[in-house]
């Protein structure tokens, strides 16, 4: 028996990379820092956090530092690993290993990371996962030849994977795999009965071509949220209207429609001259909370409500991801969580 995990099951940790001078988040690396400090904060309250950084030392001193300025309890990190490896960035959801369970074993699948296509450096952020399986942090870790992001897929944790057409089958990725091979592969690796694959979607401003977790997210088993638009002389209005109606025509295992909750749609933001892809879709479950990026916008606090609505079992904190959006991604991008049964706390002992 193999299944792919949904986000909300029962968690052990959550990976994270932390900013350093040498990434695109250099000209405001202070304020990006101070996000992530509030991020790992939450996560600490109710689960174990991984930090992937560049120094350890001076990572240390600094987060410690921060929790001492906010007056925040610093018995909370305990519950933080440093590890200290080199990377080209920090959107771990995209390089970070996608557990599964098979036979009751949770293994960590090593996909092929390749900078969204080829579009920017990943040397380093591609051998993450295997240098963590190398230090004995997982209890079992395997290295598949394809190339995969966790933004692009999402999983109902019962059998069923949504994700688009957009991302997978862009040129850069697998070109050599048709629909029908990469529909095989990922039922055979990931171990889901269907695939269900959009056409339809996209944000403005996004490096991933359209990973379906800045669009569409289950919450449970038969219940998708996504983005909607209904501003008609918005660049978005007809693709996410597009997408809306293909939504409605999937199907659950027992052939029936999902519950769809409409997301509220985050008004145009601009860093730069650019669009930025700014989404509330893009939020992480944890252990019996739920961080939701929020970007200083008339419809945060809607989108809060909505959350909360779907999702009554967590606690919805908002996180102000409006220095993450600068660089084309949110809160959901930076990071990986990982099940129950998977970390090895032994050897973790030794990163604190």
């Amino acid at each position: 028996m193999k299944k792919i995990f949904a986000e909300w099951e029962k968690q052990e940790g959550i990976l994270l990379a932390f900013p350093h001078q040498d990434s695109d988040w250099n000209p405001y690396l202070k304020e990006v820092r101070a996000t992530y400090c509030e991020i790992i904060y939450h996560i600490l309250q109710v689960e174990c956090c991984l930090l992937v950084c560049k120094d350890k030392n001076s990572t240390q001193e600094y987060i410690k530092n921060y929790f001492d300025t906010k007056n925040w309890n610093p018995q909370l990190l305990e519950n933080l690993y440093w590890i200290e490896i080199p990377s080209n960035d920090t959107w771990t959801r995209d390089f970070g290993g996608i557990t599964i369970s098979h036979n009751n074993k949770n293994i960590v699948l090593d996909f092929g990371f390749n900078g969204w296509g080829l579009k920017f450096t990943s040397n380093l952020d591609n051998q993450i996962t295997r240098k963590l399986a190398k230090l004995g942090i997982f209890k079992a870790c395997k290295t598949k030849n394809l190339i995969l992001e966790g933004g692009s897929i999402e999983s109902n944790g019962a059998g069923i994977l949504l994700t688009n057409t957009q991302c997978l089958l862009e040129n850069n990725r697998n070109p050599s795999y048709t629909k029908r091979q990469l529909n095989k592969k990922l039922k055979k690796y990931l171990g889901v009965q269907e695939i269900l694959w959009l056409n339809s979607g996209y944000l403005s401003g996004d490096d991933t071509d359209s990973h379906i977790d800045t669009l569409a997210r289950f919450v449970d088993k038969k219940t998708i949220v996504y983005v909607g638009c209904l501003d008609k002389t918005d660049e978005h209005y007809f693709s996410l209207l597009a997408m809306k109606k293909e939504l409605r025509n999937l199907r659950t295992l027992e052939n029936k429609p999902f519950k769809l909750i409409e997301l509220p749609f985050v008004s145009a933001k601009y860093y730069g001259g650019e669009r930025l892809p700014a989404t509330y879709a893009n939020f992480l479950f944890l252990n019996k909370t739920l961080l939701l990026p929020i970007y200083q916008d008339s419809n945060d606090a809607l989108a809060i409500e909505v959350l909360q609505s779907a999702c009554p079992n967590h606690k919805v904190i908002p996180i102000d991801c409006s220095v993450l959006i600068r660089q084309h991604g949110s809160l959901h991008c930076i990071s990986m969580q990982f099940p129950k049964g998977t970390l090895n706390f032994k050897a973790l002992k030794s990163f604190k």
